[in-house]
């Protein structure tokens, strides 16, 4: 015996002594312990932004991120939607049917009525936060009531919607849809007829100009020559007579000046407007009849110029899901239709609930509940949700990955709840016996109580030292269950044997045998997981490194408490037994029997005694291990496990990396829905944008911003269906027009009629800029544009020159626009080197500039997952090492040991990959938790391997038949837990059962058949007395 096992032993010696002496005191000490701890609760921040806990530490995605957000600051919540029909399959759905477009019109009204009730929002923050009049409450700019459109008020001559939640493009509420084919007309949606819609849906794209009318009717002026192409002033005017006409009979207008002098159109009888396009149409009149200047236009002429009739149509494509064509490639049917809902984003930040707008919350609420989702059942006032009889919906709105992640947890509870009960059950057979004294009912509450006391102190201590809980860290409920169940499964066993050798002794004395010999044995696979979790914390991925530092920490906490809690229960336990009382109501006696000779009867209900004599589990072991420690045996077991571990190898280097944010959404959810819809129907790439800094200078860098713009449209990484939005392009296409008196006088090289044109004076070419950029065809890249002087910065509302801009500063940033292809954002792997690809080479381009979209954060992590995948499976091991030599100082014990942990590494790394397991953060982490407990099932076989006497087969039979029975429950038990949580609707959950399953099976194969199987052939003969050989 070492001088390490020496002290160790001695100490837990005393500790089981003090604790078997004292149990009472011991389990109140550890409860205040628990109390203590759970001070730190009210300081514990919950962290469930996906961005915050994927993203690795330091990541370039990060910088530019912050970037984006504080050059562009969004506004908007986009609220995406899909339906189909619900009263036939998607096979037999046609979406133009006029009755599903129709029903679609009558829910989309409702949504677009939804009224909010800001006073009522304010007056619940008042409660909810003790304030009241003359108090800081930033949240009164939600009172007042609040709807999608708002109220159109005038005010100083302007008008101003009051109210309004939507995000505005211009005058314009965001918002998209087929409805938007037939200008969301009430009459015209509703005649609508099969042939209607065919011809508007045709015809939608072939719109050169905006044509205020109907184009759901063959006799639409819509679909005159003259006013399709309404360039020349004969055809604006053929056009304009035709229109007059065609109004006058449709939907007859008039116009007047309202009581604050202001021009309102509207029809003479509304019941007989069967157009109201009509009404537009009577407003543009009205306007051009009063001889009103044009804001749209810099140059004061009067005119409205051509650019003000050019309308950009959005491609059926992107708003109808499985288009159907017949013979003349016309549509005539689909099976989806999408759109969205933009909503105007006014977030506090609250401490305890995080950045919310509970104004837009309850619209998207209330906007799903029309749907047909319940969005959050908790939420007041209760929705009543009912699905519609013709359409169902799907969708992806700003607040849904919050609802569906609180669901998806909510959801596994009670699966979290079985599988608990399930381990209680289990360790209630196993740990005791099925007799009315000797049970284990008591212990195995204990066992699982444990788990309670290690998650509650964790979660405590980690508040104090302001250590964020993600969503993953409900996976150490499941790793605490196994390792703690498996070390009770440990001391129980032990201490039920040194009872058997020496039923005479005391109960501390008991206590501190069982201690002296269990308690080593569950240190080396607790010391071992500890240091290895902890170390692991270093990581660079936010989420796995807290789940490192909670695993550590609480496995830590379980030993601590396997100490103070459950050895003072099994001395209280044993008082118990020795008075003779009921496991199951300890105030009750019966007469006393030995543990060897149990009833089967607990409460007047008798089993007969061949159920429950107990002891095969042992046997059964024994008698296999006899036969795989035979020269057959030894060599089908090396054979068998040579084939496994082959297997292994080569699936692990045919795993791919991959990670999509999706995955954590249940599989039922309608989020889901929308994803797998989208995916398949309205697959398009991930939009970019190519962002541009201060320098080089805008002016300086018109070569650059032309090298990068043709390496946009000519890269294989880029949709080339898809146009490049360049800003640059548009404007010196207008700057370079012969007839553009803004760049008459301008000086271009190498000429004005070059491709490659630039210009040549800094100043002309800002001044130039300006002038188009507050027109109307630069008005659409404003968003895409940030002047130095932030006087000249214009909003879509404005286009006069405000006072104090300095137009000669030139640009503070810019962009492009862009989309990539799916080809090369398909898989994890390729969605990286894309991303890496593109930021290189906009860069080499124009120097500083660099692609950004918010999909980039999680793409970084698949550049850093197998690199800390690696890394971490590299310090568990070489922590596994070090413990397993030092705790089991028997070379040619411990490194067997190891071994076996490695190849149960290997072996389930590879086996993932034919289950369809990628790597991820969510994989990694269950890695990591195969590492802890393929430490376990293998450290007490050959624990109890050195301890054992007599020749290396003798040894292994030996070992198997003391410790196999419990690293057998350990193994069940925990299987048996995951079992259940296989059947959960959620993708974490459903990965952690393929994880977990391979690695119980695997990793105790290798703990309970080949690792004993190894030492029965290379672990060494140790007679009484002597020292183990090294």
């Amino acid at each position: 015996m070492t001088v390490i096992e020496r002290v160790l032993e001695s100490f837990f010696e005393k500790v089981g002594r003090v604790v078997g002496t004292h149990p009472v005191k011991s389990l109140v000490g550890s409860v205040l312990f628990v109390v203590a701890c759970g001070g730190g609760f009210s300081m514990l921040t919950n962290e469930t932004r996906p961005e915050k806990q994927w993203v690795p530490t330091g990541a370039i995605a990060l910088e530019h991120n912050d970037y984006v957000s504080q050059t562009y600051p969004s506004n908007s919540r986009f609220n995406l939607f899909s339906v189909t029909c619900n009263d036939v399959d998607t096979e037999n759905c046609n979406i133009f049917d006029p009755k599903y477009l129709q029903r679609f019109h009558e829910i989309n009204e409702k949504i677009l009525n939804i009224t909010i009730d800001g006073d009522e929002i304010v007056a619940d923050l008042d409660e909810q936060h003790k304030r009241s009049e003359g108090d800081n409450r930033p949240w009164t700019q939600y009172a007042g009531d609040w709807t999608f459109n708002g109220r159109p008020e005038t005010v100083n001559g302007s008008v101003v919607f009051q109210g309004r939640k939507c995000f505005a493009f211009g005058p314009f509420c965001g918002r998209q849809s087929i409805l938007d084919v037939f200008r969301s007309d009430d009459h015209i949606i509703s005649t609508l007829t099969a042939e209607n819609v065919k011809l508007a849906v045709n015809e939608w794209e072939d719109q050169e100009n905006f044509c205020p009318l109907t184009i759901a009717n063959a006799n639409s002026p819509c679909f005159d020559t003259n006013c399709q192409k309404y360039d020349t002033t004969a055809e604006r005017n053929a056009c304009r007579i035709l229109a007059r006409s065609y109004c006058d009979q449709e939907c007859p207008t008039r116009t007047f000046l309202s009581a604050t002098g202001e021009e309102v159109t509207v029809p003479i009888s509304m019941a007989n407007c069967h157009d109201r396009g009509c009404i537009t149409l009577g407003s543009f009149e009205a306007a051009n009849n009063s001889n009103t200047q044009l804001n749209t236009d810099p140059n004061a002429t009067g005119e409205a110029p051509e650019s003000a009739f050019e309308f950009q149509p959005t491609k059926i494509r992107t708003m109808v899901g499985g288009l159907q064509l017949d013979a003349n490639q016309k549509y005539t049917g689909g099976k989806y239709l999408s759109g969205f809902f933009a909503l105007n984003k006014a977030e506090l930040y609250c401490p305890t609930a995080g950045v919310s707008d509970p104004v837009a919350d309850e619209w998207e609420r209330r906007a799903l509940c029309f749907m047909g989702v319940n969005a959050d059942t908790r939420a007041e006032p209760k929705l009543d949700c009912p699905e519609d009889d013709l359409l169902k919906f799907s969708g992806l709105f700003q607040r849904s990955l919050g609802d569906e992640f609180g669901n998806a947890i909510r959801g596994d509870i009670s699966k979290l709840t079985a599988s608990y009960g399930v381990i209680i059950f289990y360790c209630a057979i196993m740990i005791g016996k099925c007799d009315a004294i000797h049970s284990g009912m008591f212990l195995s509450f204990v066992a699982v109580l444990i788990v309670g006391l290690t998650i509650a102190s964790t979660l405590g201590l980690m508040g104090y030292f302001g250590v964020p809980n993600g969503n993953l860290n409900n996976n150490l409920y499941f790793l605490l269950l196994g390792l703690g169940v498996d070390d009770a499964f440990v001391l129980s066993s032990e201490f039920l044997r040194h009872s058997r050798e020496d039923n005479g002794k005391s109960i501390p004395d008991r206590i501190a045998a069982t201690a002296r010999t269990g308690g080593i044995s569950v240190l080396i696979t607790s010391a071992t997981d500890a240091l290895a979790f902890l170390v692991g914390a270093t990581t660079v991925l936010p989420a796995l490194g807290w789940f490192c530092t909670y695993a550590g920490v609480s496995i830590v906490l379980c030993y601590t408490y396997q100490l103070t809690v459950f050895l003072p229960c099994l001395a209280l336990n044993a008082r118990r037994i020795e008075s003779n009382r009921i496991d199951c109501c300890c105030c009750c006696r019966v007469p006393e029997r030995s543990i060897e000779d149990p009833q089967g009867c607990c409460l007047g209900c008798c089993l007969p005694k061949a159920a429950f004599k107990g002891g095969h589990l042992a046997k059964g072991l024994k008698a296999f291990m006899t036969r795989v420690t035979t020269p057959v045996g030894q060599a089908v077991t090396f054979l068998l496990f040579a084939v496994l571990t082959g297997v292994g190898i080569y699936g692990s280097t045919m795993i791919y990396k991959d990670f999509k944010l999706e995955w954590f959404i249940p599989d039922s959810s309608y989020v889901n829905e929308f994803f797998n819809i989208n995916s398949e129907y309205f697959a398009t790439g991930t939009p970019i944008t190519v962002n541009m800094r201060e320098t080089p200078a805008t002016f300086a860098a018109q070569s650059n911003m032309r090298e990068l713009h043709n390496y946009l449209t000519t890269s294989d990484l880029v949709n080339q269906d898809v146009a490049v939005d360049s800003w640059y392009e548009e404007f010196m296409t207008w700057a370079v027009d012969p007839s553009q008196a803004a760049t008459a006088s301008a000086v271009f090289a190498p000429s004005r009629t070059d491709p490659d044109a630039t210009f040549q004076d800094s100043s002309a070419f800002y001044t130039a800029l300006y002038t188009w950029y507050r027109g109307t065809t630069g008005s659409r890249y404003r968003g895409s544009m940030i002047w130095a002087s932030s006087a000249c910065n214009l909003d879509g509302s404005s286009e006069v020159i405000p006072s104090g801009c300095v137009i000669t500063d030139g640009l503070k940033a810019h962009r492009f626009n862009a989309e990539l292809s799916l080809a090369a954002t398909n898989l994890g792997t390729n969605r990286y080197t894309t991303m890496e690809s593109m930021r290189a080479r906009c860069n080499e381009l124009y120097p500083g500039s660099f692609p950004y979209s918010f999909d980039f954060l999680y793409w970084e992590e698949v550049g850093v997952i197998d690199t800390e995948l690696v890394r971490n499976l590299a310090i568990c091991g070489g922590v596994i090492l070090v413990v397993i030599f030092a705790l089991v100082p028997a070379p040619r014990i411990a490194i067997w040991v190891v071994l076996c942990v490695a190849l149960s590494i290997v072996d389930t790394l590879g086996f993932m990959y034919f289950w369809d397991v990628t790597i991820s953060g969510v994989s990694t982490i269950y890695l990591l938790i195969c590492v802890g407990l393929a430490v376990d099932y293998a450290a007490h076989i050959a624990h109890m391997f050195k301890e054992s006497l007599g020749s290396p087969r003798e040894r292994a039979i030996a070992a198997i038949e003391r410790i196999g029975p419990c690293t057998f429950n350990a193994v069940t038990s925990t299987l048996l837990a995951v079992v259940v949580v296989g059947f959960s609707d959620s993708y974490v959950f459903r990965i952690f059962f393929k994880v977990l399953f391979l690695v119980v099976t695997i990793a105790g194969a290798h703990g309970l058949w080949l690792l004993p199987a190894i030492l029965s052939v290379l672990g060494g003969s140790k007679e009484a007395n002597k020292v183990e050989p090294a």
